[in-house]
């Protein structure tokens, strides 16, 4: 009876040994096992999400093995107890004692294997949820009770408008700097240590309301003497630019940002917190860094209007470029023949001072537009519309940076760039050649000519993804799918944000404001609808949203999660016309899906 039991206990142990190296054998199966679970993972994460519960297939994993490990502990605790409760009973009997002290000594070993287990398995699965976990950004973060990331809302449904690098990106050069815009002025004093209207030359980063760290190491956070900032004229976006290259050149490594929230956090310019109401935790996001460093100089890949064209003078100039432009070297107001002049626009074929006005980064930093200070009538919204002169030849020049030591990296001096460059400072390629050479060789300039007409056509929507003319009620969208819509004609790239185009959630999934985020850019596109590529000309925009994915519904009506996307009459064409919903070829005589209310119009599919 005594050896029956022994080699039941030998034969529990074995199979339990057995079975967790093939447990780590699976969950340390390389590369391609990663990917088969990240695979499988969203399937259990849309499961979780309708559930309400925050959780991923590696989690599961681990939780079904630690409870595994915690009933082996209760047997074992079982043995030590009968082990003792033979022994106390042996009455001196040799036999018993003996059968006793092999439990022991079996269960003791036990314990060894199931404490090994537990410390391997835990090792695993930490390093699995950093494999395929939250787009490969782990660490840090806080979850709502339906596991989904908070603190990430105030994208698109709050203060900010969008950041670089991008939520979840991959593959970040390591000269990348952090850049954020917001939708109203920042005082800068909350991203920089010590600043004030007297002492505005100071340029480190306030590391008490700005965290920028590696994943899962708060201790690596960047100091006031890490980071250098520098923000637009309007206050509204600012960049962090490292001193020192981020990540490692043999490894790739995440990092996450945190911008405090509340009274203490991130302030308006005019007072008051940034971050407020649902948004009152901050924001954060992560990103990994790759091992390279970013050396491509950036190209104009559009120009409008296009150059030898005669253009209605309420035209919008618009420069488009292959990669985001940092926003300090390519934004600003010229006024008075003084301020910004990195590009100019000048009349009389070239000859004339350049004009006065506003130019303006868009786009994802992409574009930039230039609007004169000449208002010459209001559009159908109400809105002011600005004029270039009439009857005029117009030349546009747009200014490489000077050179540093290392191009094509440009001189970064107290008042900024000199020139165009890209977010890590490369100076701009403006021949096209792939070689930065600064000025005057790589200048891009371009000449077009004006009429005394104003265009009033408004702008019409072409198609939309998903289909507006469908109505409501549409189903089994792609969780990730982009909303999209096309226009007829150019769009005023400054008119396409979140404020004018957005996606509201609703539903039992979407319970807390601060999960859904979402931001706006354009593709600009050719005559046949396909994306304007080298030598083509740019005839129409689509507006893109990007977004959370979206949780899963339920089969009961109850269960159903809905997103709305809204197109408001704010969104104006590259002749400053707005969007008249009721007239679009997709909304009209669709009253679910549009209207024509007199202050404020909006597409809704």
């Amino acid at each position: 009876m005594r050896k029956d039991e022994n080699k039941i206990i030998r034969k529990v142990f074995r199979r339990a040994a057995a079975f967790f190296a093939l447990v780590a054998g699976f969950l340390t199966y390389p590369i391609l096992a990663w990917a088969q679970l990240a695979s499988s993972q969203k399937t259990v994460e849309q499961a979780a999400a309708v559930a309400g519960v925050g959780t991923d297939l590696v989690t599961i994993i681990g939780r079904i093995i630690y409870i595994f490990l915690g009933l082996l502990g209760v047997v074992l605790l079982v043995l030590l107890l009968y082990a003792g409760y033979l022994w106390m009973t042996s009455a001196g009997e040799a036999e018993k004692i003996d059968t006793a002290k092999k439990i022991i000594r079996n269960a003791i070993i036990g314990l060894i294997i199931i404490a090994s287990s537990w410390a391997i398995t835990a090792f695993v699965i930490n390093a699995l949820s950093g494999a395929v976990g939250m787009g490969g950004i782990q660490g840090g973060g806080s979850y709502t009770p339906g596991g989904l990331m908070g603190s990430s809302g105030s994208l698109g449904s709050g203060i900010i408008e969008y950041h670089l690098p991008r939520r979840n990106a991959t593959d970040v050069p390591r000269n990348s700097p952090m850049i954020v815009t917001f939708k109203a002025a920042i005082n800068p004093a909350s991203f920089i240590k010590d600043w004030t209207e007297d002492n505005s030359k100071v340029t480190g980063l306030n590391s008490d309301n700005i965290k920028v760290f590696r994943v899962g190491d708060e201790n690596t956070a960047l100091t006031t003497e890490q980071a250098r900032v520098s923000f637009t004229e309007d206050r509204l976006t600012f960049v962090i630019r490292p001193v020192d290259l981020l990540g490692s050149p043999n490894n790739n490594v995440k990092y996450l940002v945190r911008l405090k929230g509340g009274n203490s956090g991130i302030l308006l310019n005019q007072g008051g917190a940034a971050f407020g109401g649902a948004f009152n935790d901050g924001y954060e996001w992560g990103f990994e860094v790759s091992t390279k460093v970013d050396t491509a100089p950036p190209k104009v890949i559009s120009a409008i209007p296009q150059t030898g064209g005669k253009y209605a003078r309420n035209v919008v100039i618009q420069i488009t470029f292959n990669e985001a432009v940092d926003p300090t070297s390519a934004s600003g107001k010229f006024e008075n023949q003084s301020g910004f002049s990195n590009i100019a626009v000048r009349p009389d074929g070239g000859q004339g001072s350049p004009l006065g006005g506003t130019y303006k980064v868009t786009n994802q930093y992409r574009t930039v537009e230039f609007l004169t200070a000449d208002k010459c009538g209001l559009n159908s919204c109400g809105r002011d519309v600005y004029c270039l002169p009439g009857n005029a030849t117009l030349e546009v020049g747009v200014k490489s940076a000077t050179l540093s030591e290392q191009p094509p990296l440009a001189q970064l001096t107290e008042s900024g760039f000199d020139g165009i460059t890209d977010i890590v400072g490369n100076s701009l390629d403006g021949n096209g050649n792939g070689a930065a050479e600064g000025p005057s060789g790589d200048n891009y300039v371009w000449s077009f000519g004006t009429s005394n007409d104003i265009k009033l056509t408004p702008p019409l929507i072409e198609e939309t993804i998903p289909d507006a003319s469908a109505g409501q009620g549409q189903s089994n969208r792609p969780l990730d799918e982009s909303v999209t819509a096309r226009f007829d004609t150019l769009m005023q790239s400054s008119t396409l944000n979140t404020e004018s185009a957005l996606i509201q959630p609703k539903g039992p999934g979407e319970i807390d404001l601060d999960t859904f985020w979402f931001y706006v850019g354009m593709n600009l596109l050719t005559a046949n609808n396909t994306l304007v590529g080298p030598g083509e000309v740019a005839e129409k925009s689509q507006l893109v949203i990007e977004h959370r994915p979206y949780l899963p519904s339920g089969l009961l009506p109850e269960e159903l999660n809905y997103y709305n996307p809204f197109l408001f009459s704010d969104l104006q064409d590259a002749y400053q016309n707005c969007f008249n919903p009721a007239s679009s070829k997709i909304c009209k005589g669709a009253p679910s899906c549009c209207n024509n209310k007199a202050q404020k119009a909006d597409c809704n599919f």
